[in-house]
């Protein structure tokens, strides 16, 4: 059966739906006072004040007349009848709390008039309750369970959304129409997003020629997600501490002849023990040549002794991501030639650490750590010329961290209750223009840093990052 887009039911909503209606909720007499216990909406969650705080700080960023839709994730097919694990989409998620598909967020500066007699400024559309289908597939929310759950005043069925646009869609001049594209690698966001379907959006301006469409919202959602509240920073926390236990365990876990998906499965199943829905990215376990790729995630060789491994993994908690790199010995001991790179990538890693402070250009850390790295290549006799350091470090040193682990931001100044990785590496594949010794090294180190008006906390600290340290953990 073929899906259609929200604003493909809107138009055809002209002709198929003449009145404003309120969907009766099928299931609405199941009582529904909290999801906890049925362990779909967690107790320690974000409160559903702070979402409400990231909606009003919203609107109030808002132009006058005008309105704003933001949808949520849709099931993505695997397979034939399988789909994957569902995810929410972040932005959706940041607004709302809500969990389900198929459900959608109406902001409207102004207000809309409800055919209640009610007044308002924010409408959450999800879908009925069916008790038949809920057997098969597990609960859901309903009207009764946004207002109860979530705390929306104004929920109602996802089937009266392109009524509820075609009537206030006339009356606006602005529309923010969420792209739905994710969140760009680049920490700088900009307004030239196109909306997902073009179709989509020659249609709204044909029909509503006055209408402007807008991307603005983007780059506000990217000043707000950049600053962590003490919610989100709990959370944060959480899934950075389970990651260091997965990283701690497979340090000391791991020897030659393990494949790469052992040590990625004794990680995942540390996630999954302490609570974690999902890894943040899929796991990188590259040994020996595979170190040097940078995003490695195949994770089928076996090890052998001698062998580097670098491990890239990070446990997503409630919606918020952890990264940690950590780079080791797979036999337990460094080789002069292993020791000198990871030195070197450390104390790339602590420069720039120490830049991530208040008020320093988003740039700061990775020109300090690219600074160490590059100098610290010409002293091994690696490089013979520093502007060649692109062979051996190709990438940038930080993003931000959180809902997304390339989370949204504008790539400002520094602030407080900012959270960006350091991560420094360096990757000499075999046949590179140095000595064969240093040949099937690559080395990243890995950390979440926060930043205060102390400077910077390394939230993800308890996991070893000196060489004797790591060496201590591997023992047997």
């Amino acid at each position: 059966m073929r899906k259609f887009s929200f604003l493909t039911l809107f138009f055809l909503s002209f002709f198929l739906a003449p009145t404003l209606v309120f969907a009766q909720d099928l299931a609405s007499e199941v009582p529904i006072d909290t999801l906890t216990k049925y362990g779909i909406y967690d107790g320690d969650r974000l409160p559903p004040s702070f979402h409400a705080s990231r909606r009003k700080l919203l609107l109030d960023s808002m132009q006058p007349n005008s309105i704003a839709l933001f949808r949520a994730s849709e099931e993505k097919n695997r397979s034939n009848d399988n789909n994957y694990e569902y995810h929410q989409d972040p932005k959706f998620y940041y607004l709302t709390g809500c969990l389900e598909p198929s459900s959608a967020l109406l902001l409207s500066k102004d207000g809309v008039s409800l055919p209640d007699g009610r007044f308002v400024h924010e409408i959450l559309f999800l879908q009925n309750r069916n008790p038949k289908q809920e057997t098969w597939t597990g609960r859901r929310l309903g009207q009764q369970g946004a207002r109860s759950v979530l705390k929306f005043d104004t929920a109602m069925s996802i089937d009266s959304l392109p009524a509820m646009l075609r009537a206030v869609l006339p009356k606006a001049q602005f529309f923010y129409y969420d792209p739905h594209f994710g969140t760009p690698h680049e920490p700088v966001l900009n307004d030239t997003v196109l909306l997902t379907d073009v179709g989509d959006r020659d249609l709204i301006k044909e029909t509503y020629r006055n209408l402007e469409i807008t991307t603005s919202l983007t780059h506000v959602l990217a000043e707000l997600r950049e600053v962590k509240t003490p919610e989100e920073l709990r959370l944060m926390r959480k899934a950075i501490a389970i990651s260091n236990e997965a990283h701690n365990a497979v340090i000391h876990d791991a020897r030659p002849g393990w494949f790469e998906y052992q040590i990625q499965a004794e990680a995942e199943d540390i996630f999954t023990k302490s609570g974690a829905e999902y890894t943040a990215y899929p796991c990188i376990v590259g040994s020996g040549p595979n170190s040097t790729i940078l995003h490695y995630e195949t994770n089928r060789r076996k090890t052998e002794s001698g062998d580097f491994i670098e491990m890239d993994m990070g446990a997503e908690y409630h919606g918020y991501c952890a990264d940690i790199t950590r780079s080791f010995p797979i036999s337990g001991e460094f080789t002069p030639e292993q020791r000198a790179i990871y030195s070197l990538v450390l104390a790339a890693q602590d420069s720039g650490i120490k830049a991530c402070i208040a008020g320093a250009p988003f740039q700061s850390a990775h020109f300090a750590a690219l600074s160490v790295i590059k100098n610290g290549l010409l002293k091994l006799g690696i490089l013979q010329d520093s502007n060649q350091f692109k062979r051996y470090f190709m990438h940038g040193t930080s993003h931000y961290l959180g809902l997304d682990v390339h989370d949204a931001g504008t790539g400002g100044p520094l602030a407080p209750g900012n959270v960006l990785t350091v991560e420094p590496g360096i990757y000499i594949a075999a046949g590179s223009p140095c000595d064969p010794k240093w040949w099937n090294t690559g080395c990243r180190i890995e950390d979440d840093i926060l930043v205060t008006d102390h400077g910077p906390e390394i939230l993800s600290i308890h996991s070893p990052r000196k060489v004797d340290d790591v060496e201590k953990m591997m023992q047997r």
